[in-house]
């Protein structure tokens, strides 16, 4: 072996090992043929997104199936609901017949005794708002012809008919009208009487000049005396009432009769009895609400035929008119979306085989869903429903349209990922193929993987940095966060927002000395009492929200967190309920018994944008309002036991609620933590109901004006007759007190209240 001297370059020639035989074609491993790590990966990662993607599509689909067939299960559900107040709103005249029946058979009325046969169909009629009429119309049944038409007695008809009058401001509840109609002197003749009541009222009967028709030869005495249809009750269409025969069209009442044959207690045909139902309830019937919480509903409910046309009204500028041989509503503005329901070919199929139908149909570009059902028992009457589309769906699709933004964040964050993977990845497996290279540099037994060896290491330890690649892509990509953010309902965190809310502040006079002088429990048991009654006004009654209690006062607030329409109203009103309620339970026997004292209430109220929101500590809230509005508000309050009332309230109060309410202009005063003054007023009662006399109020703000021009000695004058009045008293005080101290020149009237 040649040793190299010490800084002899060496030169190795760089083709000593290329063979002198031909190169031989090298066959290709079945290892070369398989799938790439790369490959593996880059197929991976669009299975995911494709996954992803046919993840969404089914969802999305589902929801979105899911979400109509819940809406045609309500709309089926509300339908079902119609149909049954339909059902018993048309029930009421076949029970009357019953009812009367059933009166005849146990002997309770005598048919042929007017004294008794008239008090019974009073009552009848007077047993139910819906009725219109109850008639019965006798004859003597000789038999019956082939055609099972009756034969009767010739002369033996004979009709008593109670209806109701049309109710008017005079006459709110309806007059009773009881008619007569019998055979005299070879014609029919008929008298009339007004009813109040009962019969037993009843004026003396009058007379009715022209002649009256046979009514046994009308169609509903005839039809339902036939031999066949004795044992049925029939019914009608919709019809205008006969009473109302001669008033104008659009005054007449529109109403459904039912007609039966009656037999007397011994099972002989009596005659036919009709009871007409006023068709007013039906319009009440379809008012069902289907949207869930104080959102507007979307949903058209109405009554219709088979022939699409509409036995409801849509709005009360809707008539009732002539459409063919039928009476049907005839709407002031039809919608176009119920138009082309009510032209849906189906509709006429409607029946016992097929008593419901549901679908979809687009107008003006939009979707709506609309659902029908046939009402037995009646003239082909069929309730319907329609809806846009977009009050079901319209949550789903933003949800939907949110996700779509999420899925493509996530999507194109996993082909950055992919790509930056595979990149780490072809460095992997160059590291590879160079250790496998120096491996075939030796001999390798294909057998040898244990990671006893140092080149296995190394495999491992590239293994190791692409699942250290896949972990930084997982913080790369938040895909638990956001599943947890899908997953986890929402909190309330710390902040708020103006809002215009009106506000009260209530305090107890004299609160502190009842605390010390009364038993603790027994002082607890009255405060709760008297804080229970403060509750139910203010939320239950007058929608607003209590914010807290601090001892024995109480402050609340309207328009948050729902919003209140004329809240300031609200307000003024719950003050006024309140101070009455606390007012009878003072004087109530039970709280003198237990010599409680009374509880007499003072209220501060203001209107203005504050602060609403969260507030306090991270993991201690509390929705409240603060601002400068709240603090004038308890301002308010306290100026109650300045001038002797117990309602005070702001400005911007009277403003919103001026013509609704009485008000005395009480004071201009600059409140503590104010710098501008501010007019108050007392709130006096209802408009036309105060609790103060117009002449004491008026007396008292012409004197006030005068003091606010700086005429103290003729304000107190003025005031002089009526120190009676609490807040007389006060401004006749301070006005002798000007008068021998007079205020600064630049005064301006206004009043400093230094205490809170």
């Amino acid at each position: 072996m040649r040793t190299v001297p010490p800084g002899e370059a060496v030169v190795v020639p760089r083709l000593w090992y290329r063979a002198t035989a031909p190169p031989q074609p090298v066959a290709r491993s079945p290892l070369r043929q398989r799938l790439t790590i790369a490959q593996l990966m880059g197929f991976g990662f669009a299975a995911l997104i494709a996954a992803l993607v046919g993840l969404f599509v089914v969802v999305s689909r589902g929801t979105q199936a899911s979400l109509l067939e819940s809406s045609e299960r309500i709309r089926d559900q509300a339908s079902r609901e119609i149909a049954n107040r339909v059902a018993l709103y048309l029930g009421e005249a076949p029970e009357a017949i019953r009812r009367f029946e059933r009166q005849i058979t146990l002997g309770l009325v005598q048919p042929r005794e007017p004294t008794s046969l008239e008090p019974a169909l009073a009552a009848l009629l007077a047993g139910s708002q819906n009725l219109s009429e109850v008639t019965l119309t006798t004859a003597r049944l000789r038999g019956f012809e082939a055609n099972d038409d009756p034969q009767l007695e010739p002369g033996s008809g004979a009709q008593v008919s109670f209806v109701r009058s049309i109710a008017d401001e005079a006459n709110p509840a309806g007059q009773f009208w009881r008619k007569r109609t019998y055979r005299e002197g070879g014609q029919f003749v008929a008298d009339e009487l007004e009813v109040r009541g009962d019969a037993a009222q009843a004026t003396a009967p009058r007379r009715l000049d022209e002649p009256m028709p046979d009514p046994t030869e009308h169609l509903t005495f005839t039809s339902p005396a036939r031999r066949q249809a004795q044992s049925d009750v029939l019914s009608t269409d919709l019809h205008f009432t006969q009473i109302d025969a001669s008033l104008p069209k659009e005054r007449q009442r529109v109403a459904v009769s039912f007609m039966h044959a009656i037999s007397d207690a011994t099972g002989q045909f009596l005659g036919v009895m009709r009871v007409g139902l006023l068709t007013e309830a039906l319009d009440r019937a379809v008012q069902l609400r289907l949207a869930p919480g104080a959102m507007e509903d979307p949903h058209r409910i109405f009554l219709c035929d088979s022939a699409g046309r509409l036995l409801t009204r849509l709005s009360p500028r809707d008539r009732i008119g002539e459409i063919g041989d039928d009476l049907r509503v005839v709407p002031a503005a039809l919608p176009g979306e119920l138009e082309a329901a009510l032209a849906v070919p189906q509709l006429r199929q409607l029946g016992p085989e097929r008593p419901a139908l549901s679908g979809a149909l687009e107008h003006g570009g939009e979707d709506f869903l609309y659902s029908f059902r046939a009402l037995p028992d009646t003239q082909d009457w069929v309730v319907g429903i329609v809806v846009p589309r977009e009050h079901y769906l319209g949550q789903a699709q933003a949800l939907r349209d949110r996700l779509l933004l999420w899925a493509s964040l996530i999507i194109a964050g996993l082909i950055l990922g992919g790509l930056w993977l595979q990149r780490g990845v072809r460095q992997a497996q160059g590291q590879i193929a160079t250790e496998t290279r120096q491996m075939n540099a030796f001999e390798f037994a294909p057998a040898v993987t244990d990671s006893a060896f140092r080149d296995v290491r190394e495999v491992l330890e590239s293994l190791e940095r692409a699942k250290a690649a896949m972990r930084a892509m997982s913080k790369y990509v938040p895909v638990d966060l956001v599943r947890r953010l899908y997953r986890e309902k929402s909190e309330p965190v710390l902040g708020g927002e103006q809002t215009e809310i009106s506000l009260m502040f209530t305090d107890i006079r004299d609160f502190t000395n009842f605390a010390e002088r009364l038993d603790p429990n027994v002082l607890a048991d009255a405060l709760g009492r008297y804080l229970g009654v403060m509750v139910r006004i203010i939320q239950q009654e007058h929608r607003g929200t209590i914010d807290k209690f601090i001892g024995d006062a109480v402050m609340a607030l309207w328009n948050a967190p729902e919003e209140v329409e004329r809240h300031p109203r609200l307000a003024c009103l719950a003050a006024l309920r309140c101070r009455a309620e606390a007012h009878a339970l003072s004087n109530s026997p039970e709280w003198r018994a237990r010599d409680l004292p009374p509880f007499e209430t003072r209220f501060g109220l203001h209107c203005d944008h504050a602060m609403v929101g969260h507030f306090g500590a991270p993991d201690r809230l509390n929705y409240t309002a603060i601002g400068d509005a709240v603090n004038l508000a308890a301002r308010l309050e306290s100026l109650n036991k300045q001038y002797g009332t117990s309602i005070l309230v702001s400005e911007r109060i009277r403003d919103a609620v001026q013509g609704e309410f009485a008000f005395r202009r009480l004071d201009h005063v600059a409140v503590k933590g104010k710098q501008r003054p501010i007019v108050i007023f007392e709130l006096l009662g209802l408009a036309g109901e105060p609790a103060l006399e117009p002449e004491v109020v008026a007396c008292y703000e012409r004197a006030f004006d005068a003091y606010v021009a700086g005429e103290f000695a003729a304000a107190a004058r003025m005031l002089d007759g009526q120190l009676h009045d609490p807040p007389s008293a006060v401004l006749r005080a301070r006005c002798e007190r000007y008068v021998e101290d007079p205020p600064p020149a630049d005064w301006g009237g206004v009043y400093v209240s230094l205490s809170k």
